[in-house]
């Protein structure tokens, strides 16, 4: 997701049929502060018809043909498991870069927002952490100006999705009772998640509680690590 200046603002929303971009898309409609959305992705979004749609705009895009969708990008307010994991977004996030660089080869005004996963570690010998880390990784490097990202926990579904997944049905049964013992939280529904990515996109004043979680990397970027505990506390 991304936005460019408070006068004209796009938001631009990859992956909006997943559980957390469905979420995002629908608090962006309702309560988002956006001229325009747009949707791209490789189908379209089913959205229940109370949520207002006079400003959404839905994309089809062929990830595997990127530079033909360009134009879409342009004046935007962001192995099979990688490949779609990581290549795609990265390769998204760039076009945006590319597409809404300054003329003097500064870093694009662009703020755009990554939903990681908690744990996410560029040298972690688990795939998916491993992959979300590297993509936080490669995301920082493209070249805009903010980069926020979210490491939500577990996330609690308020859609059923199409195809189950019996160890996250098991996970979810498991783990509020294992962290309400420990006096832990590391459980985040999913429209929580999109409505605190909608906050933090429109507000730069929201940081994360954690100085270390704010960096600043060689090409300037400045970067901020939401964890599950910020999540909730921006949420409240």
């Amino acid at each position: 997701m991304s936005n460019t200046t408070d006068m004209n603002r796009t938001a631009l929303i990859f992956g909006a049929t997943g559980a957390v971009g469905k979420q995002l898309l629908v608090d962006v409609l309702k309560n988002g502060s956006y001229s325009k959305v747009i949707a791209a992705g490789r189908r379209p979004v089913d959205i229940d018809a109370s949520v207002p749609q006079d400003k959404l705009v839905q994309k089809t895009i062929n990830f595997e043909k990127l530079d033909d969708h360009r134009e879409d990008f342009r004046n935007v307010s962001a192995e099979e498991f990688t490949k779609i994991d990581q290549e795609y977004v990265v390769q998204s996030a760039k076009v945006v870069a590319e597409e809404n660089k300054p003329t003097d080869g500064s870093l694009s005004p662009v703020h755009f927002l990554y939903c990681s996963s908690m744990n996410a570690d560029k040298h972690s010998m688990f795939l998916y952490t491993k992959s979300k880390g590297q993509t936080e990784e490669r995301i920082k490097d493209v070249g805009f100006e903010r980069v926020s990202i979210f490491r939500p926990g577990l996330l609690k579904l308020v859609e059923s999705r199409p195809r189950s997944r019996p160890l996250e049905t098991v996970a979810l049964a498991i783990f509020p009772a294992i962290n309400n013992f420990f006096g832990l939280n590391k459980v985040n529904s999913v429209d929580t998640v999109g409505s605190v990515m909608r906050k933090v996109a429109e507000d730069k004043s929201i940081k994360p509680s954690v100085a270390k979680n704010v960096e600043t990397t060689a090409k300037g970027t400045t970067s901020y690590t939401f964890t599950s505990d910020d999540i909730e506390h921006i949420n409240h």
